[in-house]
């Protein structure tokens, strides 16, 4: 019996691997880095995409328009701290429509929840709202100019 060994500086602790183990250890690596090379998708036409494919990009959008709203945030937080010494109210707001907006995309495609494209779906329906709430932060950015 064989004992795996810790990586540097961790408390050395010897635990037994059976070979079983081992084996089990190297196809989740293989399935995992095969996982990891299968996200080399282009998103930019999609309809030629597998499922795994558009869920990928979809989250990618998704992905974006969660850096886009936290950069208008950021101004704004800060607009918010200048004109009235206080943001509170704008993160309260804030984090209430992060809930709506995730509960929101569930709720409306619970339908399709088995279904391979759900995770594609949702992500869209949270880029949409994600999206608006940018516009209606730039509208209110505008109004503390």
């Amino acid at each position: 019996m064989q004992f795996a060994k810790p990586p540097p500086g961790h408390l050395s602790v010897k635990l037994p691997v059976k070979p079983s183990t081992r084996l089990l250890a190297v196809a989740l690596t293989a399935l995992l880095a095969t996982s990891v090379d299968a996200r080399k998708w282009e998103c930019g036409e999609r309809s030629n995409l597998p499922p795994d494919g558009k869920n990928y990009c979809a989250a990618g959008d998704f992905r974006q328009a969660e850096i886009n709203l936290a950069k208008v945030l950021k101004i704004l937080h800060t607009k918010h701290q200048r004109a009235y010494g206080d943001a509170s109210a704008l993160m309260d707001a804030q984090n209430a429509f992060e809930s709506y907006r995730d509960n929101q995309c569930v709720a409306e495609n619970k339908r399709i929840k088995d279904k391979p494209f759900h995770p594609m779906i949702v992500a869209q329906c949270k880029t949409r709202l994600t999206n608006l709430r940018i516009d209606e932060l730039h509208r209110m950015r505008q109004k503390l100019k």
